[in-house]
């Protein structure tokens, strides 16, 4: 029995696991960097979650209200000049008068860009503000309505400033 010895330059065991223990090693690392990036980066969707989690059935129940108003909203946003206008009118075509409106608008991304615009009553039914500095792109728009501290109305809607 002829056992020749290994040649210089061949595969060994240890070289094999070498390459298997790099190759883990490797894809270890970047799964790491992975990880902290995006988490660092994460800003959440919701703040406070859990509270807001803990009182949905009274969400749902506040949902239920708005429904049985009837109520329904009208809304034009002026690209060129950034005025947004909503006119609300109740389940008989007529205007609602009196309300408080307030509107939180920013990215559906990040929270970097939100902000808050009260909107002032123009009469029969409808609320507006200008908002200046609205930079080109999708935006998320959320509108509350408030009677006596209270609020009765709420909507949520994208809006699209055009270059």
């Amino acid at each position: 029995m002829n056992i020749a010895a290994p040649s210089k330059g061949s595969l060994r065991g240890w070289h094999v696991l070498a390459i298997l223990v790099g190759f883990f090693l490797t894809v270890a690392a970047v799964d790491g960097v992975l990880i902290a990036k995006a988490v660092s980066t994460f800003s959440g969707d919701t703040a406070d979650a859990y509270r807001k989690g803990l009182a949905y059935n009274q969400t749902l129940e506040e949902g239920a209200v708005q429904d049985r108003l009837g109520w329904h909203e009208n809304r034009t946003f002026d690209s060129r000049t950034g005025r947004l206008s909503i006119s609300l009118t109740d389940e008989n075509q007529q205007p609602v008068d009196g309300l408080r409106l307030q509107a939180d608008i920013g990215r559906a991304t990040t929270d970097i860009f939100d902000r808050r615009v009260a909107l002032e009553p123009a009469g029969n039914g409808t609320y507006g503000a200008d908002i200046v500095g609205l930079s080109d792109g999708a935006w998320t728009l959320s509108v509350s309505a408030s009677e006596n501290d209270k609020v009765v109305y709420r909507s949520r809607a994208r809006i699209w400033k055009q270059p």
